[in-house]
């Protein structure tokens, strides 16, 4: 889940409302998306049997131009053949046009019902026009005739083959199809052929050759054709009962059309010499040939256009019914949204006007719970808490409407902004009062309300920008920005008194709703406030004493001693300060940063809200060097800090009553002993009996007072760290990490009380910036195979007169390369040196440096790595970083830190009485192992008894 934490952050800023909407937009957008494909895919269905329909509609008709065609172009032959042509085909050449001239007309008629476009290249049908064919029929020529017939039939093709006649799903109506597209096209063709040659054969009086096969051809081609048509229309007639009748008929009618045909083919051509027979009267024979043809391909339609029109009524039905069931589906989804909307927005809109009342002063705002689910119980969970609410603040709402009335009831000042910036004349007489000033009519409001020392700069510049956007706008304009202009100021008045004035703003508009001027009410709220100042100061004392009081008193006692000697030793080096060097500036920086660490450590915000201004003051003057070190403001400055201390340490001496020795200044006197450490000494030697004691048991208890007394003035180093451990989960929550995994590895090292204060100091710096710097955020460590939570690892040793401790982690390692180009633009590193790795690792030592890229609250003020080594230093110690893998001139390398202090400022219990590691969490506490004359006893195994 945590994978999926950035969409859910995205998500949450989003309005229930916007939330919604979005979610029926995800859903509902591809639902109407796939069922517009679905539509769209059921009406192309349809639309394709339409088209069907009306290309069945053309067929007919172009057979028919295409017979009438071939009946002139064979007539056309047989005339050119015999030499000034036959007188009885002469007569027939005009009625023959005519008829040509007819089914052309029909053929255009039927193309514009059917919403064809005519036989044009453009419109993709054949390649002769309208125009063409009429001046053919009418030149009665014998080319242009030839055209008309090839255009005529490749256009037929192209259509049939765009309407998808060829390719239609359907068996029967594939059936009928192909009868009309394939076998009855070639009967007119062949009938057309048959006409063209047999006409030439019989003016001629001779058939040779090539045309004696084509003849021979043709003649065989009727009986196939008609075969493949008859079978194909008995099938499709024993499939639908109802054609049967028509289909039979059809197919007996289209067995007998071309005999008269063939037998004048056999006996007057094919197989005689005498060729007896007129052209006329075979072209009568064609003629009726093609009539036939022509009235069994109507029929044909029609059966084949019934079957597809029962197939179109379906797919309409099913087209229809699926749209109906979508738009009832559809309906019933938005119904359900709808209401689920206004249910949730009826709960969200009760639920914020109910909050929005409240937070307008009306405690007794109720939300009306009309649901049972998980709207419904926050509203009764908010119904409850404004009850309890209610009833906790009667006594201060008392208060508080005295004190509203009194505001209500006090005089106010009252004028208006006009365009320009200026006051306008009319104004309230109580303004006077006010500003004591009668100079006000024409004044620039902006410097007659706020004066010299009302607001900054950028804030004057601010209200004075929006008024002037403002005024000659629409209200809408004055809204949306009324959040810049200012609510309230300090003024300083000219006779050195200063009051606190409530400003209101509201536009004064036109009939159009256009702002023509700003109206300013004007509040003296000089006295509450100093009320609430006062009430806010005991909250803030409250808020300070929680915070003491989540300090140990001997920790809080040796931070405020702390403190005071770093303020201390700040006042004496500015007071001895000449001018800004930097050696000065930096020592005054990091004693100052490291109050402030302490002070966030230990959880003393206030305090450390104080320090980060003196601070500011000294960082400004380390990274510009032309600012001028001005004594008395940091002077100031450090008084305001030490008051501060002074502050927290009054409210924990005065009413706390916590007083007592600190552990440092007073640690020559005194040592502080835990209770319980001083009673289980005690119960130990009570249950004794000394004088009966073996000497060897003697020995054993003596060893363990002596172990104890070592102790004493000592602290675990679990416990000298566990203000750095709990202050380190808020830090990696502020840097987007997970909390790391602390390992301590003691070995039974307590540290002497002295030097505790400095181990706090040092491992501050270190455990955060190992958090800051060396570990990972989650994503990536996981990307790299690492465990999503960081590993910080302390290990202390007691050797040798010296107490050295190692810190490590397994983050990414020491940034060499960042180091060195920092070094490089720092001139730390001369231009072109060569340096090892563990030179460029010393330049973190240097003073001011730092590798972050921005300054923040945890890092980049270029202080840290070099307070640490001066801390260390000032106690006799060292502290150096060891590159620890071998990867030689790698932009990362891993590393460790060792510090070595003098071995007095440890003690290190047996082995064999305290564990030798420790796993922590942040925060934490465990028991110590028992040890000292207790741990002694624990390991009589039953010897001795003691309570």
């Amino acid at each position: 889940m945590r994978l999926l934490e950035p969409v859910v952050q995205v998500v949450g800023r989003l309005s229930f409302r916007s939330k919604l909407r979005i979610t029926a937009l995800i859903f509902g957008l591809p639902l109407l998306v796939a069922a517009g494909v679905l539509v769209f895919a059921l009406n192309a269905r349809v639309t394709a049997l339409e088209t069907e329909r009306s290309a069945l509609a053309m067929q007919v008709p172009v057979h028919r131009v295409s017979a009438r065609l071939y009946q002139l172009l064979a007539m056309q032959r047989a005339i050119q053949d015999r030499l000034g042509g036959s007188f009885a085909l002469q007569e027939q050449i005009a009625a023959r046009q005519a008829g040509a001239h007819a089914a052309l007309g029909e053929l255009q008629r039927a193309f514009a019902a059917q919403g064809f476009a005519g036989p044009s290249p453009a419109a993709g049908f054949g390649r002769v026009s309208w125009a063409a064919m009429a001046r053919s029929i009418d030149a009665f020529d014998a080319d242009g005739l030839s055209a008309a017939i090839a255009g005529l039939r490749a256009g037929l093709e192209q259509l049939n083959d765009g309407a998808g006649l060829l390719i239609d799903g359907d068996a029967a109506s594939s059936r009928l199809l192909g009868v009309l597209t394939a076998y009855y096209g070639s009967l007119v063709h062949a009938t057309g052929v048959s006409a063209e040659i047999g006409a030439m054969t019989l003016s001629r009086k001779s058939l040779r050759g090539s045309r004696r096969s084509e003849l021979t051809m043709q003649r065989g081609n009727f009986n196939v054709l008609v075969q493949w048509s008859m079978e194909a229309l008995e099938k499709v007639g024993q499939e639908h009962p109802a054609q049967a009748e028509i289909l039979t008929k059809a197919a007996g009618r289209l067995n007998t059309a071309y005999l008269a045909v063939q037998e004048a083919l056999t006996t007057k051509m094919l197989d005689t010499t005498d060729f007896g027979m007129e052209p006329a009267a075979f072209l009568a024979l064609t003629e009726t040939a093609f009539d036939e043809t022509l009235s069994i391909g109507s029929e044909i339609v029609t059966a084949t256009d019934h079957l597809l029109a029962e197939r179109l009524a379906a797919r309409k039905l099913q087209r229809n019914g699926v749209i109906l069931a979508m738009l009832a589906i559809f309906a019933l989804v938005v119904a359900g949204f709808v209401a689920a909307y206004i249910s949730i927005m009826r709960a969200v809109n009760g639920l914020s006007d109910a909050v929005n009342t409240m937070a307008a002063g009306d405690l007794g705002a109720r939300v009306e719970v009309t649901t049972r689910d998980e709207l419904g119980n926050v509203g009764e969970q908010f119904n409850a808490m404004a009850k309890s609410l209610a009833e906790r603040s009667a006594q201060l709402r008392e208060k508080t409407n005295d004190i509203n009335t009194m505001l209500q009831n006090m005089p106010q000042g009252i004028l208006t902004v006009v365009d320009g910036g200026l006051i306008h004349p009319e104004y309230s007489a109580y303004l006077e009062t006010i500003f004591e000033t009668d100079e006000v009519a024409g004044q620039r409001a902006m410097s007659f309300l706020f004066g010299d020392d009302g607001i900054g700069s950028d804030v004057l510049s601010q209200v004075e920008a929006t008024l002037a956007a403002c005024i000659g706008e629409e209200r809408m304009n004055f809204e949306f920005n009324a959040h810049l202009l200012v609510g309230e100021i300090t003024r300083t008045l000219p006779n050195g008194g200063v009051k606190t004035l409530e400003l209101g703003w509201s536009p004064i508009c036109d009939e159009q709703d256009v702002v023509e001027k700003v109206m300013v009410c004007v509040r003296d709220v000089t006295e509450l406030r100093q009320l609430e100042a006062e009430a806010e100061q005991q909250k803030r004392e409250l808020e300070m004493i929680g915070q003491i009081l989540g300090v140990q008193q001997e920790k809080f006692t040796a931070f405020v001693d702390s403190a005071r000697n770093f303020v201390g030793e700040n006042e004496a080096l500015l007071l001895a300060a000449d001018d800004s060097h930097p050696e000065l500036v930096t020592q005054l920086f990091r004693n100052m940063h490291t109050i402030k660490g302490n002070a966030r450590t230990y959880g003393l915000l206030h305090l450390a809200n104080i320090v980060h201004e003196a601070e500011q003051a000294y960082d400004e003057l380390r990274r510009n060097a032309t600012v001028i070190l001005d004594k008395e403001k940091l002077l100031e400055q450090l008084q305001a800090v030490m008051a501060s201390i002074e502050h927290y340490a009054s409210l924990n001496d005065v009413k706390l009553g916590r007083r007592g020795p600190g552990r440092r200044g007073s640690e020559d006197k005194y040592l502080m002993v835990p209770r319980a450490q001083i009673e289980r000494l005690g119960a130990g030697l009570e249950g004794l009996d000394l004088p009966s004691l073996p000497q060897e048991t003697l020995v054993a208890v003596l060893q363990g007072i002596h172990h104890d007394l070592r102790l004493i003035g000592t602290e675990p180093m679990r416990d000298v760290l566990a203000a750095v451990f709990a202050s380190l989960p808020p830090l990696a929550a502020e840097l987007g990490k997970e909390a790391p995994v602390l390992v301590l590895n003691d070995h039974g090292i307590h540290i002497r009380n002295q030097a505790c204060d400095l181990l706090r100091n040092v491992f501050m710096h270190l455990y955060r910036n190992s958090l800051d710097h060396g570990i990972e955020p989650m994503a990536e460590r996981l990307a790299t195979g690492k465990s999503a939570a960081g590993r910080i690892v302390l290990d202390m040793a007691l050797a040798g007169g010296r107490l050295s401790m190692r810190l490590r982690d397994d983050g990414k390692g020491l940034a060499l390369a960042h180091i060195r180009r920092k070094g490089l633009e720092k001139g730390l590193i001369p231009e072109g040196a060569s340096t090892s790795d563990e030179d460029i690792a010393r330049l973190v030592f240097a003073p001011g440096f730092s590798t972050a890229s921005a300054v923040t609250e945890v890092s980049g003020r270029g202080v840290g790595m070099d307070a640490v080594r001066d801390f260390v230093k000032r106690e006799g110690g060292e502290i150096e970083l060891r590159l620890t893998d071998g990867k030689v001139g790698a932009g990362f390398r891993a590393f460790e830190t060792l510090i070595t202090l003098p071995g007095t400022f440890a003690v290190q219990v047996s082995a064999a009485r305290l564990p030798v590691q420790a796993r922590l969490s942040p925060g934490s506490e465990s028991m110590p192992a028992p040890c000292g004359i207790m741990g002694t006893l624990l390991n009589l195994e039953g010897k001795l008894s003691a309570t």
